[in-house]
């Protein structure tokens, strides 16, 4: 029991000399408190080098741009219209005599003048016909001259004068039916145009009233266009046109309005209007080809003429950029005419104005812009592939 009672002692005695070394040791507790003081002289370090750090604003890159120079000119109002082009006149020639063709004078594409001989044909038989007929009427006209003499003189009475002039007029008769039998053996073209067909080949027989040749006249080409019915006060004959063509580019053809009709068609409710070439000057276009007609119903002289290159779509709105300075200006366009690659500006542009045509596609408003020449441009490719090469 006191030997119990002594051990307890003993481990009592061991635990508070242990708590209170923990408590009291002065070399654990200054360690604690160096740490954090060091801590708190960093942090206070490090807000006073923020204070100090100078914020240099962002600089973006200038974007480059190629520009176009506003400029002053004519444009119109006018409507366009997609249609065909048709020819007043075009026409077939037949065969006027049977035969075998010797020679074809004219190919698919060739431009003739009326009377143009096209094909000539076998003609040993009709011309042996005109020789006969030819040496009988210069016989009864012989004749007749003697019977003339005679009937002059009283010589012969009025019934051999009668019958010697009836013979020589019949003779007249055989000769020119003779004569136009020959003449049909040679094929000729009865207007002027380009021959867009060629049935006729040398040495195929031929009957009469057989096609050879079919000629359109291209000197009157025309397009009918249906125009909406509100548009009928403001088309009157005479209004100028261009009419051209996809199928030829860069081609364009000076026309009018020719004729205008003045009744409108209840179930479409347009009216039908004939828009005329004024003059092909030697140009390539043919009948049958698809056109695009434009009627010009006005035209506004001095216009501020903006390149539609220039145009960014944002929906039903149509924004330009405008170079100021260094800097792209983005203005709301609000447009007047246009035509295929121009539109007019009624307000915030004038002439000699910069707007951006080429760069523009992901550009902001008040943006850095470089604006660089046709030149630079075609070097940038190259420099770029340069330096892909060498990499």
């Amino acid at each position: 029991m006191k030997k119990w009672i002594w051990t307890s002692c003993i481990l009592l005695a061991a635990c508070a000399s242990w708590g209170c070394s923990e408590i009291g040791d002065p070399s654990a507790k200054s360690g604690t408190s160096k740490e954090t003081a060091v801590k708190q002289d960093a942090k206070d370090a490090k807000a006073k080098n923020a204070e100090k750090t100078v914020r240099v604003p962002r600089i973006r890159p200038a974007v480059p741009v190629k520009v176009s120079v506003v400029d002053e000119g004519t444009i119109t109002s006018s409507l366009v219209f997609d249609s065909v082009l048709e020819t007043e006149s075009s026409v077939e020639i037949y065969s006027e005599a049977s035969g075998v063709i010797l020679e074809v004078l004219v190919e698919e594409g060739d431009r003739v003048e009326t009377g143009q001989i096209l094909a000539r044909m076998e003609n040993e038989e009709q011309r042996v016909d005109a020789e006969e007929a030819l040496a009988r009427y210069e016989h009864e006209k012989s004749n007749f001259e003697r019977t003339t003499g005679l009937h002059e003189r009283s010589l012969v009475n009025q019934q051999e004068f009668d019958t010697a002039k009836f013979g020589l007029e019949q003779a007249r008769l055989r000769y020119e039916r003779a004569r136009i039998q020959l003449e049909n053996t040679i094929v000729r073209s009865t207007v002027s145009g380009v021959v867009t067909k060629r049935v006729a080949q040398t040495g195929s027989r031929v009957t009469s009233n057989r096609e050879l040749f079919s000629i359109m006249n291209l000197d009157e080409l025309f397009a009918n266009v249906n125009i909406p019915g509100q548009h009928l006060l403001s088309i009157e004959q005479g209004l100028p046109a261009v009419i051209d063509s996809d199928l030829i580019e860069g081609v364009r053809y000076d026309a009018f309005v020719k004729l205008v009709s003045p009744i409108v068609d209840p179930l479409s409710g347009t009216f039908k209007a004939k828009v005329a070439i004024s003059n092909l000057n030697g140009m390539p276009i043919y009948s049958g080809m698809f056109v695009n007609v434009r009627v010009i119903v006005d035209t506004s002289d001095r216009a501020v003429l903006v390149p539609k290159e220039a145009i960014v779509h944002e929906g039903d709105l149509k924004y330009i950029y405008k170079v100021q300075g260094s800097k792209a200006k983005k203005m709301l366009l609000q447009e007047g005419y246009s035509n295929v690659g121009f539109v007019q500006a009624i307000s915030g542009l004038v002439k000699g104005d910069s707007v951006i045509v080429m760069g523009h596609s992901a550009l902001k408003d008040g943006a850095n812009v470089k604006v660089i020449t046709d030149a630079v441009a075609a070097e940038q490719p190259k420099a770029n592939a340069g330096t892909a090469t060498e990499g």
